[in-house]
């Protein structure tokens, strides 16, 4: 409804489509998201704890309201979108990606230099050697393997236990929290007791670096954060959090996704292979196809804005669709389909503005180096299993591939 019915966000709620909603197709967004981008761009949903939110599913729209800060990240306030039933056990956790400015400019002062394109780019020896191990490993081992559990996770973990300065005997911890935290299905005190022991995890190893700082990520933090005192040692533990869960499950999960829609588009995984030089282009093109946290980046509106013909009323929570705005017909002609060689717009698979993801770069060299390595090494990967039989992440907060059969 628009603003001329002169309607409020709760009129009518038992008629509003559920959200999230569920692909027809495992690898394109849900079909409701063209038809809403079509006719409703901003629209009404109700969320599974039965309250309701708004919906902002066309690109320029999504950029105008991660922003604007009349439309607040802070999941503390009244009317903030919550989807995943563990959110509410972290209300009170101060965290960089639910702050405001300017309380925001202080946390990411402390993260944001090692984080950039420059810090980031001199691991790509290491990536690259960590890559090249494991893909040793599967042909070692021999087919069939399991993608997922041979490849796509212990990648990512290898590179952001480096990166931390931690043990990679960790990352088997960290692969079992993650899983926990991500799936929206979750037990309740599962979800409690994974994130209390995370937290425990993560309190310990700062301050381990706190009494014997190393050359690592937490080392450099710590030492950073003794000279500005910007955070509290709680406030630094909550943002490490962040950092282990989003970036180590949001490159595994990719790794995953972008073989499959590979896998599916014979032309272009021929052209991959005949140049890996398009490992860059591609890696772009894949994250916009894929989106993903197509659930969406959850706001919250502080005072009246007009969107489009709509009116979003003061205390009335918006979910920008990550996989509605990177299809965007308007801002990627041809977007429903997958094109390495595109020359686009920036997608927004990372979002945008002072909350765009801090390990953008980070999670981009990988998945450049995993594309261009993969299929050049094993030339003749493919599924081992029918399309049909993936078991794919429906019921997870980050979409992906529970497990991927393989052979060569």
């Amino acid at each position: 409804m628009t603003n001329t019915d002169n309607v409020t966000i709760e009129t009518a709620s038992a008629e509003l489509p559920s959200f999230p909603m569920r692909r027809t197709n495992p690898l394109d967004p849900p079909p409701q998201y063209a038809r809403l981008r079509d006719g409703e761009p901003v629209s009404k949903v109700r969320l599974p704890d039965g309250s309701v939110s708004w919906v902002v599913t066309r690109y320029d729209d999504m950029r105008t309201v991660l922003t604007d800060q009349r439309f607040s990240a802070d999941s503390r306030k009244p009317g903030f979108p919550i989807l995943m039933p563990h959110r509410h056990l972290m209300q009170d956790v101060r965290m960089m990606n639910r702050l405001d400015l300017p309380e925001h400019t202080a946390f990411r002062r402390i993260f944001v230099k090692p984080f950039t394109s420059g810090s980031i780019s001199v691991m790509r020896p290491d990536i690259q050697r960590f890559v090249d191990e494991l893909i040793d490993d599967m042909l070692r081992q021999g087919p069939p393997v399991d993608l997922v559990q041979a490849f796509s996770l212990p990648a990512p973990a290898k590179v952001i236990c480096q990166m931390l300065g931690v043990p990679y005997d960790d990352a088997g911890f960290l692969q079992r929290f993650s899983k926990v935290l991500t799936n929206r299905t979750t037990n309740l005190d599962d979800v409690q007791q994974a994130l209390d022991t995370l937290f425990s995890y993560v309190d310990e190893a700062l301050r381990r670096q706190e009494k014997s700082p190393t050359d690592g990520l937490l080392g450099k933090l710590v030492a950073d954060n003794a000279v500005t005192k910007a955070l509290s040692h709680e406030e630094l533990v909550s943002t490490v959090v962040v950092l282990l869960v989003d970036g180590y499950e949001t490159t595994a999960n990719m790794i995953t996704l972008g073989t499959v829609a590979l896998f599916q588009n014979p032309d272009q995984l021929a052209a991959l292979r005949a140049d890996p030089s398009l490992g860059a282009p591609a890696t772009e093109e894949l994250l916009r196809y894929l989106s993903i946290s197509d659930i969406g980046v959850a706001r919250v509106a502080v005072e009246d804005v007009q969107l489009g013909d709509v009116t979003i009323r003061a205390g009335e929570g918006v979910m920008t669709l990550v996989a509605a705005a990177n299809h965007d017909e308007a801002a990627f002609p041809g977007g429903a389909g997958l094109d390495i060689n595109r020359h686009q717009r920036p997608h927004l698979t990372f979002g945008h503005g002072i909350h765009q993801c801090l390990g953008k770069h980070l999670v981009t060299l990988e998945l450049e180096v995993v594309y261009s390595t993969l299929f050049r090494r094993i030339p003749t990967l493919r599924l081992d299993v029918a399309t049909e039989d993936i078991p794919f992440k429906h019921d997870a907060g980050l979409y992906g591939v529970w497990e991927l059969p393989v052979t060569w």
